[in-house]
């Protein structure tokens, strides 16, 4: 009797350790940034939480072929706009999943918050009651550039040739990736990405006022970072591949 209750009791133990492993495995890993806007915030059961809840559950179902989602339901205050975008060059599973991780993670971090914003390094999320395009984040490489004037003139040089190539890339896919020799024979990497939405001229536009604000940004001088707007982002990095652009 007493060996038939420890077989049992370690079976039970079993199930336990791997029920919490499972869970570990199952938490989103976070992000590198987020925003939970705070100008206004929903109540429980309320027709914005009901809305937010099936746009979300929604989205993950409106991949456009090319790793972007969107999906906006309800009227006036009540209204949710979402959106996520991959990077251009992710592969279907990984976009998938890393939308999956996107929406479980915003709502745990930002819990009634109507407009929030998570990032990952594959991919973004949004969702608002609005249709503005806010939450402009500058994350700057922790390395100095040898050579401020050489790597700004390479780098505008890249910058220009990478911003046309995504602004041309369709209305399914405005992505564009590529580098350029910079101060002492290091390598610059840049990468570009409109949401695929925006007209041709208005995400060169976007990606072109974003590589202009570097001066004014903690970027400047650095060698690589990138800036994020939930319409068009860029990341740049000197030296490896591996400083954010992966």
């Amino acid at each position: 009797m007493f060996i038939l209750f420890r077989k049992h009791l370690f079976s039970f133990s079993l199930i336990i350790i791997c029920l919490t492993n499972i869970t570990t495995l199952a938490q989103p890993p976070p992000f590198f940034h987020h925003i939970c806007e705070n100008k206004a915030n929903y109540t429980i059961n309320s027709p914005y939480q009901r809305n937010l809840d099936t746009a979300l559950s929604a989205l993950p179902t409106t991949n456009s072929g090319f790793g972007y989602f969107n999906f906006t339901t309800g009227q006036l205050n009540d209204r949710v706009i979402s959106f996520a975008l991959c990077r251009g060059d992710l592969e279907p599973a990984l976009c998938t999943n890393c939308v999956n991780d996107s929406i479980i993670k915003l709502r745990e971090l930002c819990p009634n918050q109507t407009e929030a914003i998570g990032y990952y390094n594959k991919c973004f999320l949004k969702y608002s009651n609005e249709t503005r395009n806010t939450n402009e984040v500058a994350l700057p490489n922790l390395q100095n550039t040898s050579n401020v004037d050489r790597f700004n003139a390479a780098l505008r040089e890249l910058m220009d040739r990478l911003r046309g190539e995504a602004a041309a890339g369709g209305p399914l896919l405005k992505f564009a990736t590529g580098n350029i020799t910079g101060p002492n024979f290091s390598t610059i990497y840049g990468l570009m990405q409109c949401t695929p939405d925006l007209p041709e001229q208005a995400c060169s536009d976007c990606l072109e006022a974003a590589v202009n604000r570097i001066p004014n940004t903690n970027l400047y001088g650095k060698d690589g970072g990138r800036i994020l707007q939930s319409t068009c982002n860029f990341r740049l990095s000197a030296g490896t591949i591996r400083n954010g652009l992966v």
